[in-house]
């Protein structure tokens, strides 16, 4: 059963004869025959008599005529529901970290869904790892990320801003009263951590290896909010993307080392497959991120040569 024949069943109907029919839908009357000859055959029924100069739909045929318009406007309605000139609904998945969603999303999200109302907005939590999972597994449409190199070559990441990195401790900390801090100063010192898969965490870590330094502890906390808090309450030192800590800095509570060891090389950066089909709507926001974060933005150097 093909849509033209569904077509061409409905145009007989209205314009009373195959040879008014077929003009109207610019076919030649022998096409039109043929796709009705098919389509009676296909469901083993006569679906017109013809009456002299005029044909009638049969029984059987005015009973398939409902079905045929209603397949016909099913078919316009998801024609219309996935054009971007027609369609005024849509979704998009987003993977995130859930401090930057606090910190980085809700203007960008903002000002999306003044240009997009209607449109579905659903966030996935996650880290590097798990999102390159989901976006092959097409889970997610794109995922903001806090990384250096991208270690996945299916991926398509784009560089949207560097994000400086500042070491954190309470006011009364004795490193606070510090000129300069090296690698070196860390080697008596209580770590709190964020969680495995952490890009800065993993930057950390290969340093002190490399530099043969072993802190006395390391707390490991999942929840950026309570590492802050944390450190506030004397319990040790973190590493955090300068942006999540500016308000504690400010305010005191919070003091950044003046670090003068080598630069993380962290850049808040999106990402999605490459091979992922990017839709009107996917287009749109990959445009707003991208004005959005400004004149930074740009694609992430190939794997290694960041």
């Amino acid at each position: 059963m093909e849509l033209r024949q569904l077509q061409s069943l409905i145009a007989i109907t209205e314009k009373g004869s195959f040879a008014q029919a077929a003009e109207h839908l610019a076919y030649t009357q022998p096409t039109l025959t043929t796709h009705i000859q098919s389509l009676e055959k296909e469901l083993n029924v006569k679906l017109f008599d013809r009456l002299g100069h005029r044909v009638r739909l049969t029984r059987e045929g005015e009973r398939f005529l409902g079905y045929a318009e209603r397949i016909l406007k099913l078919t316009e309605e998801a024609a219309n529901a996935v054009s971007p000139e027609k369609a005024p609904y849509g979704k998009i998945i987003i993977g995130a970290s859930e401090t930057f969603s606090v910190v980085r999303l809700p203007e960008l999200l903002k000002e999306f869904r003044k240009e997009h109302p209607c449109i579905d907005i659903e966030l996935n939590f996650g880290d590097i790892a798990k999102f390159h999972d989901d976006l092959k597994n097409n889970v997610i449409d794109v995922a903001f990320i806090l990384s250096g190199k991208v270690p996945y070559p299916d991926l398509t990441a784009e560089i949207l801003c560097p994000e400086p990195m500042a070491f954190i401790a309470a006011p009364e900390h004795s490193l606070a009263q510090q000129t300069a801090i090296e690698v070196s100063h860390f080697e008596t010192e209580d770590f709190i951590v964020t969680q495995a898969g952490c890009a800065y965490r993993a930057f950390m870590e290969e340093l002190l290896e490399s530099s043969d330094i072993k802190p006395r502890s390391f707390m490991k906390v999942k929840n950026i909010e309570a590492i802050k808090q944390f450190v506030i309450s004397g319990l040790g030192l973190a590493i955090l993307p300068r942006i999540y800590v500016e308000k504690e800095i400010a305010n005191n509570s919070l003091v950044e080392l003046p670090w003068h060891g080598p630069d993380f090389g962290m850049y808040t950066q999106i990402i999605y497959h490459r091979d992922k089909w990017l839709s009107p709507t996917l287009l749109g926001f990959l445009q707003l991120t991208r004005r959005k974060f400004g004149s930074n933005c740009g694609h992430l150097p190939p794997v290694g040569h960041l």
